[in-house]
């Protein structure tokens, strides 16, 4: 009796000594912090200062059925985005939340110097969701986030679900997340591309799509070019073509467009060759064009599969000019090759020689 009383004596003078020695919970109170939902990295205008990080503090009361939430910027001059972040802080009088950090935006000014730098310390933060959204603002990542549209919910929100929803919903945005950006930067054969957000009067546009090197702006494409390389990479839907014929002029709604393509070798020059199937929905007459019959179908059907490989063709012509790979044909290439000794090396050689031979398939549904 006395061995257990002792045991028992023991046990609970551990558990109290344990208690004592227990550290107090880290915990932040809902109301003692200030939730960042998008960072904004431009040029700095100072002298000796190379950023100005911008941040978006949410102020939304978690009502869902209330709209248009109010947000608070934050803006600081600095030298590294770590020092603009911990300059913030001191801007703040709550603890600074980045988990639902959801947009990543760069001005002009950064993405022509060296975006790679602020992509690679963003991916090293573990507070920081892998899976937000990049996007160039136009004329600056600060004027972009000012943006407040009347429907927006929570700050931040419209950047995040016009990205989210992009794949069937623009047939010009393809939306780049951070994990894919790094990806980008870091693999041979595949370089970065990032959407242009910018303003048209009062209202904000992105139909464009920024083409990188391993780090700088390069080239912007115009919107049809960005239409063409969506298609080109991750499809295309619900996009309108205007086709004229010897009928009268017609708009054909094309629901549906995916492509693919190989790489082979044709008298010992490489070539790629795409496959590119469409399906087109609604027709519309315009002006005094002709009722729509089956040989006008099948007319407007050949007149579309011209005019798109005609486009396509322009398009990687332009690439290979600018010495981009944005679709990834030097990834396919090196996937393909055993010696990885030097198949960057060939495929560079390879690439300002490529030629391209375009397959286009272009058919109505059944009404």
């Amino acid at each position: 009796m006395c061995a257990k009383k002792k045991s028992s004596r023991l046990t609970a003078t551990n558990a109290v000594l344990i208690l004592i020695l227990l550290s107090g919970c880290a915990f932040e109170d809902i109301d003692r912090r200030a939730f960042v939902t998008s960072i904004g990295v431009d040029a700095s205008e100072v002298k000796n200062k190379k950023y100005a990080v911008v941040i978006k503090i949410s102020m939304s009361k978690g009502d869902v059925k209330v709209i248009g939430s109010d947000f608070i910027l934050l803006k600081v001059n600095c030298n590294s985005i770590s020092d603009g972040l911990d300059q913030l802080r001191a801007m703040s009088d709550k603890k600074l939340e980045y988990g639902h950090v959801k947009i990543l935006l760069f001005g002009e000014g950064v993405a022509k110097k060296d975006i790679a730098m602020a992509i690679d310390y963003f991916m090293r933060r573990p507070d920081i969701q892998k899976i937000a959204y990049l996007g160039i603002g136009k004329p600056n990542a600060y004027q972009l986030l000012k943006f407040k549209p009347k429907e927006e919910a929570v700050a931040g929100s419209y950047f995040f679900y016009t990205f989210q929803q992009s794949l069937k919903h623009s047939p010009y945005v393809y939306a780049v997340t951070l994990y894919d950006a790094s990806r980008r930067i870091m693999t041979p054969g595949l370089d970065l591309t990032i959407p242009v957000m910018a303003f048209q009067g009062k209202d904000l546009q992105i139909n464009q799509i920024a083409l990188f090197d391993k780090k700088q702006l390069e080239v912007e494409l115009s919107s049809e070019e960005s239409k063409i390389l969506k298609m080109l990479t991750s499809g295309l839907y619900n996009d309108t073509l205007s086709l004229k014929t010897s009928n009268g002029v017609y708009s054909v709604t094309t629901e549906k467009g995916k492509a693919n393509y190989k790489i082979t070798l044709s008298q010992g020059k490489p070539i790629v060759i795409f496959s590119i199937k469409l399906k087109g929905g609604l027709i519309e007459r315009l002006d005094d064009a002709e009722v729509i019959t089956e040989d006008i179908k099948n007319s407007l059907a050949k007149i579309a599969e011209q005019q798109i490989q005609k486009k396509v063709y322009e398009l990687l012509i332009k690439l290979r000019e600018e010495n981009l790979d944005p679709i990834g044909f030097g990834l396919r290439y090196r996937s393909r090759h055993f010696d990885h000794s030097n198949d960057t090396e060939s495929w560079s050689a390879f690439y300002p020689e490529l030629d391209f031979k375009i397959q286009v398939k272009y058919k109505f549904k059944e009404n």
